[in-house]
């Protein structure tokens, strides 16, 4: 059901009256002060229960980071609100050494962003309609990203140890962590005392830190329905693997990639696999919620008798979540499309089947009672997946699976859902390079993206591949003082300057050149016709597709032919992310490309499904005649037409005029941008229909049209009376779709 716009904001507003005058209060802070000698520093924070219960094995922990040459300050406190702990932060972030990361363990308060989708990979639920709790995003982008800017709502009603926020236009609108950071926190509903449960992990934390242990032994699992089960997907894992991780490809035993098609139940051979002691790492690319990690779909039958078993359970499963009349007409429509008998959905017979059900669904998924009773062996997890790194939760997969009894240390996942085409593994060649895990965790981070665990992980690196590439130590020095240098001076020489990472392209290793691309993207410090001669040069799939996104927000005819050439690019996931982003550019050059991956390209069926969305944003007009008369594109482009009467009929009903407009954000009509640009810039239009179109165009950031976007939306800020929501959204918007120069 729909709330009451008004009501919901009467009472944020009262409840941020009545907690404002008592929530930020002075903490006392106590602080173990670092190693000053050490070239970088590490800040753990706990609260002062945690660390009196469990302070031998936090010493120990930082004991062991200082002797690594991490200088580590310990920070206790009964900390009262995110406020606390962020003001330490920044005091950290003026000191010497460099801070480059952070943990946050036990209870420190948790953020939950609003306003701010537009940095998840596919969270996009209405923060209007839903409740806070739902459409809010867990993210400790609020502490580890100084560029953000935040307006405190109100504490949760029901958990006073959460945080609810919305991200304000005075801030970046693109992720740039200042630090890497992770959390220690014990599942409310894990077994046993959460203080011996914490100590045990730290205890194996440190004994890792001691270990000699290169990465050479790494397992990839491929989940049901995810990437579309494309099999070139799957097909492809072990050529980018093998320039990742190279010494697990030394050996046969060194690299398993697994699929769920190889078992009905594919379940029971992952839990052998995962509970291999000399695994490194474990990357599973799957489904998920909170509690569960989707492995197997409905098994392929072997007969009619199967066939029909799997219906009768479907159709039961569907019918329980039913009530009243909604049930009694379910009943009657499936058993006569079925031809079945409708006793079958009796409570007797419900009841008789309700056990048979239940082993059905246990052996398709992993859940936290199987993960409880495991020893999970990697070092590091991985999870690809939606909802398993929910800390925020009761239960939470990532936690279940580093504080069982097994070796794994630290594990990476997700608060909310994630978009199936997120390039997940960018740079997590920096593991084999002996780069602690925060370090990646920052090239691949989202609003939604955490580490669960030790974010100072880091295996023995292998050995180095020329003369000039720099040792492990050397390199983590570079990668924390990248914030520094690109919010302060831009130096032309010296560790991690423009100088040093021009150096780094001509390495042997690829990468070492993808980092270098990287980190020039992050300091504009390469243009893009130098990124269009690396893709046109370079060997190495990982270092292509780096150009590939580092190019793309440039926009321009170098872009283009970049994205061309990229849709027909052997990888398929360079391929996958040029469809993705000709949608979000529309440049008249990639139709013929996309009719092309979409009519004759079967073997990349992700591939194909982002040629084909690319294809729907585009003018019908535009499309060649013959592909335009065709059953599914004439659809769509009816579909595209009551959308954009929709958005332009002052007149429509407004649930339908929204839908329409929010649509926009993943799909956007370049070639309507003239007819959009009149609503957002209309002072007679709804405010509420202008603050939607205003966020909708922010979206529009890799557009061929967002010089008319920006131009447009600073002429209303320069010159219109706006109201502070509709001045924060389209000032959003201005920063979101600025040109790269």
């Amino acid at each position: 059901m729909k709330k009451n716009h008004t009501l919901n904001n009467i009472i944020t507003l009262i409840c941020a009256i009545l907690i404002a005058g008592n929530l930020f209060a002075a903490t006392k802070v106590n602080i173990v002060k670092c190693n000053p000698k050490a070239e970088t520093s590490f800040a753990i924070f706990v609260d002062n229960d945690t660390y009196q219960a469990c302070k031998s094995e936090i010493n120990a922990y930082r004991d062991v980071l200082q002797q690594e040459g991490l200088g580590t300050y310990i920070l206790s406190a009964d900390w009262a609100t995110p406020e606390d702990v962020k003001s330490q932060i920044i005091n950290l972030s003026h000191k010497k050494p460099t801070l480059e990361g952070m943990v946050f363990i036990g209870d420190i308060p948790v953020v939950r962003v609003r306003q701010g989708q537009h940095m998840t990979t596919a969270f996009k639920m209405n923060e209007n309609t839903f409740p806070m709790e739902e459409s809010s995003v867990t993210s400790d982008r609020f502490y580890d990203d100084l560029h953000l800017k935040f307006e405190f709502i109100c504490k949760d009603s029901l958990n006073n140890r959460h945080f609810y926020y919305n991200l304000t236009e005075d801030g970046a609108q693109k992720l740039a962590p200042n630090f890497y950071s992770a959390r220690m926190l014990v599942p409310v509903d894990f077994p046993g005392d959460k203080y011996e449960v914490l100590k045990q992990y730290l205890t194996k934390v440190v004994a890792a830190h001691k270990e000699n242990n290169p990465l050479d032994h790494f397992i990839f699992f491929a989940g049901h329905g995810y990437n579309s089960d494309c099999l070139t997907v799957w097909r492809q894992q072990p050529i980018i693997f093998r320039e990742y991780f190279p010494l697990a490809f030394d050996k046969a035993s060194g690299n398993k990639f697994y699929n769920f098609r190889q078992e009905d139940y594919m379940k029971y051979t992952l839990f052998t696999e995962i509970q291999r002691p000399e695994t490194d790492v474990f990357m599973f690319s799957e489904h998920g919620a909170p509690d569960t990690q989707y492995i197997n779909g409905e098994a392929p039958a072997s007969g009619t008798d199967e066939n029909i078993v799997s219906l009768k359970r479907s159709l039961r499963t569907y019918y329980k979540r039913l009530k009243g009349e909604k049930a009694a007409k379910f009943v009657k429509e499936a058993s006569e499309y079925y031809h079945l008998d409708s006793s079958m959905f009796s409570p007797e017979a419900i009841a008789k089947e309700r056990y048979a059900d239940s082993l059905a669904r246990a052996d398709v998924n992993i859940v936290l009672k199987d993960i409880e009773k495991l020893k999970t062996g990697a070092r590091v997890t991985i999870f690809n997946a939606c909802y398993n790194g929910s800390f925020h939760q009761h239960g939470y997969v990532a936690g279940y699976h580093i504080f069982n009894a097994g070796r794994n240390v630290v594990a990476q996942g997700n608060t909310v859902n994630v978009l199936q085409d997120k390039w997940a593994d960018r740079l997590i060649g920096y593991l084999d390079l002996g780069i602690r895990i925060g370090f990646w965790q920052k090239e691949v981070c989202y609003l939604e993206a955490h580490l669960i665990g030790d974010p100072t992980f880091r295996f023995t690196p292998d050995e180095v591949a020329s003369d000039t590439a720099p040792s492990a130590a050397e390199l983590s020095l570079a990668l924390a003082n990248e914030s520094y240098i690109a919010d302060n001076t831009m130096k032309d020489s010296g560790i991690g300057s423009r100088e040093y990472w021009k150096k780094m392209l001509s390495e042997k290793r690829s990468i070492y050149r993808a980092t270098a691309i990287r980190q020039l993207s992050k300091l504009e410090a390469i243009t893009s016709s130098e990124l269009a001669e690396i893709y046109n040069s370079d060997p190495s799939w990982i270092v292509r597709l780096q150009t590939l996104m580092a190019i793309a927000p440039f926009a321009d005819d170098n872009a283009i032919s970049v994205i061309v050439r990229g849709i027909n690019d052997p990888y398929e996931m360079i391929r996958r992310q040029a469809c993705h982003i000709s949608g979000d550019m529309g440049a008249k050059e990639f139709i013929a490309p996309l009719i092309g991956i979409e009519q004759h390209s079967h073997e990349v069926v992700r591939t194909q499904y982002a040629a084909n969305s690319a294809l729907g944003v585009y003018n019908p007009a535009d499309l060649p005649s013959d592909y335009a008369a065709s059953p599914a594109v004439e659809r769509n482009s009816k579909r595209v037409a009551a959308q954009v009467k929709a958005i332009m009929d002052k007149n429509s009903d407004p649930e339908d005029r929204e839908t329409a407009i929010r649509y926009l954000r993943n799909n956007p009509l370049h070639w309507q941008i003239d007819n959009l640009l009149k609503i957002v810039a209309d002072p007679s239009e709804k405010e509420a229909d202008r603050i939607l179109m205003a966020e909708a165009l922010g979206w529009f950031h890799y557009s061929v049209e967002r010089g008319k976007i920006v131009s447009t939306l600073n002429n209303c800020l320069d010159t219109q009376q706006l109201s502070p929501r509709l001045k924060r959204e389209m000032v959003k918007a201005v920063k979101r779709c600025q040109p790269v120069k």
